[in-house]
């Protein structure tokens, strides 16, 4: 008797545990699957949200581009102020990026303008010659340094949504 009796509880404790795993692995999973859909969708707020800062950054590039071939003269700069605007209003936007090294570079970029008339003055001062290469040498390091603070927030973006 007390053989049987062993019997029918071990069978019972066996076919209890089974169901019990089994609802177990159904949570887990149920729960690995809502919580990778909250992540989702927090990373797609995100992307939507840091959307506008992203293709802001991408018409600086172009334009960084376009203006490093040349000697920028403050005739230039318009577009670039523009753009530094909208940057500067994105960096108070969304201060959780780094978009503070992007406005310093740009605003060195700005003071390294040559002036308008500088072609005149080179033929008449050889000194200051000098001076409008030193310029020239400041806009291409503050374009490149601008380039590389883009770059950076880019992958922050990039990393906060998951967007490779």
């Amino acid at each position: 008797m007390t053989l049987g009796s062993d019997a029918s509880q071990h069978t019972f404790a066996s076919s209890w545990t089974w169901a019990a795993v089994i609802r177990l692995a159904a949570l887990i999973i149920s729960t690995y699957f809502s919580v990778d859909q909250l992540r989702k969708s927090h990373r797609t707020k995100q992307a939507k949200r840091f959307q506008s800062a992203y293709e802001l950054l991408n018409e600086s590039v172009v334009l960084l581009d376009k203006l490093s071939g040349t000697a920028a003269q403050k005739a230039d700069l318009t577009l670039l102020g523009e753009l530094h605007s909208r940057i500067k209003q994105a960096e108070r936007r969304f201060p959780e990026l780094p978009l503070s090294p992007v406005v310093a570079h740009l605003d060195a970029y700005g003071k390294a303008t040559l002036p308008d008339d500088f072609r005149r003055k080179v033929t008449v001062k050889r000194t200051l010659l000098d001076e409008l290469l030193n310029l020239s040498r400041q806009q291409g390091a503050a374009i490149a340094s601008a380039l590389s603070a883009i770059g950076t927030v880019q992958k922050e973006v990039d990393r906060r949504t998951g967007e490779h």
